[in-house]
């Protein structure tokens, strides 16, 4: 199935102007910081509780916001002022991290605090992402989403290959809770930026309706649009293997691997899975060109299936690093895949609610996989725990392979 998207009136604009980069950098800024507490929050949770469950709870929690307030945020992105919405949830997060090192300086933190402090931060996000999704193709042009998208994506895994790697050293040497208070000063960076945007983000005046309506309306075109609905259940599937293998990444180093919360060799495996990343963003666009979206989505989700299993059996440090190496290549993938696919086929006044409600039920799999796989690993270990998480992944493969997606190409004019 190939579709051409039709495009007018952006061939002129650079993708790098003055609002654009602003954004970009503004994202790049906070990717970094965040790159870094994902290291910091699940250190700080196993060291206070030595915990498989809660550990992984912290993924879960992160997520969780976006099956909660998921439909809400896309509709008020498509009502409200975009701007004002990312600079808000940019300072909300900015305090909420600021309590951690403050409490471990007063001696009063505990799993729980640095639990809420997660959910919290999964709260601003899913507010964030509503509003810069929505302004996303504003600011870039239909022409160029598949362009611009590589473009933050790789720069981002560039940071997130170094960001990992000091965080682990500077968590091993000092203290988890000090790489938060640089996260803090990352998102008062990041809102100063945005402050800066010139470019209108908004869709214009719009008839005043009901708040269930406008949500109403994104789930229908989600809903009858079958490559969309099939991409959504798939990345489901996906993040449900995601949120509990990310989450026992702290645990399965300890109990499978020899690595310790001390040591710093805890850093390098979430670099190699920034590399991964890197890679297959690079990758991306050009795969996309060659064999069309849908195989794209098709055999990453067979590779990532592949590499659950071959974390699960590795059994040294090397083989654990090209394991999550190539698990990264694989998960980003295809869940960049899927959101190009639906940027490109959502008209613009639907952006924001489109765009959130497919992220939240696909990203909606990530906090029940953190409590699948927290659980598991409690029971039966964390070996037995990835195999299991690998099981909805490779239920994906049947939805896609079933459906229009498998065959599907688009090509921007």
């Amino acid at each position: 199935m190939t579709r051409t998207i039709e495009t007018a009136g952006v061939e002129g604009r650079r993708l790098f102007d003055r609002d654009f980069s602003r954004w970009y950098l503004a994202r790049s800024i906070s990717v970094a910081g965040t790159a870094a507490s994902a290291v910091a929050l699940p250190l700080l949770v196993y060291r206070t509780s030595a915990s498989p469950a809660l550990t992984a709870a912290v993924v879960g929690l992160e997520a969780l916001p976006y099956l909660m307030f998921g439909l809400f945020a896309g509709a008020a992105a498509d009502r409200l002022r975009r701007k004002r919405m990312m600079i808000a949830a940019d300072l909300c997060c900015a305090l909420l991290l600021a309590t951690v090192p403050l409490a471990a300086w007063l001696d009063a933190l505990s799993a729980w605090h640095v639990l809420v402090v997660a959910f919290g931060v999964g709260c601003g996000f899913c507010w964030f992402d509503a509003a810069a999704w929505g302004a996303f193709v504003r600011l870039v042009g239909r022409p160029r989403v598949t362009r611009a998208n590589s473009v933050i994506w790789t720069t981002e895994i560039v940071l997130e290959i170094a960001a990992p790697a000091a965080a682990g050293l500077l968590a091993a040497l000092a203290d988890p809770s000090l790489v938060l208070a640089a996260d803090a000063a990352t998102y008062l960076l990041s809102a100063a930026l945005l402050a800066g945007i010139r470019t209108p983000l908004d869709t214009g005046p719009t008839v005043a309706r009901r708040l269930s309506a406008e949500i109403a309306e994104g789930l229908r075109y989600l809903w009858r649009t079958p490559v969309l609905r099939t991409l959504t259940a798939a990345g489901f599937g996906l993040n449900v293997a995601v949120g509990g293998v990310l989450g026992l990444l702290v645990v399965h180093a300890d109990r499978a691997l020899g690595v310790g919360p001390l040591d710093k060799r805890l850093g390098l495996l979430y670099t190699a899975g920034a590399v991964g990343s890197l890679v297959a963003a690079v990758l991306l666009p050009r795969v996309s060109r060659w064999a069309g979206q849908g195989m794209v989505s098709l055999g990453g989700l067979v590779v990532f299936v592949a590499a659950c299993a071959g974390l699960a059996g590795a059994s040294t440090f090397i083989v654990a690093v090209g394991g999550w190496l190539i698990w990264s290549v694989a998960r980003l993938a295809v869940n960049a895949n899927g959101i190009t696919v639906r940027q490109l086929l959502t008209p613009d006044e639907l952006q924001g609610r489109v765009n959130t409600t497919g992220r939240m039920l696909a990203w909606g799999g990530t906090p029940f996989g953190a409590l699948l796989g927290g659980l598991g690993a409690d029971a039966y270990g964390v070996r037995v725990a990835y195999l299991l998480l690998a099981v909805p992944a490779a239920v994906s493969i049947v939805l896609v392979y079933a459906s229009p997606v498998r065959g599907l190409r688009l090509a921007v004019d």
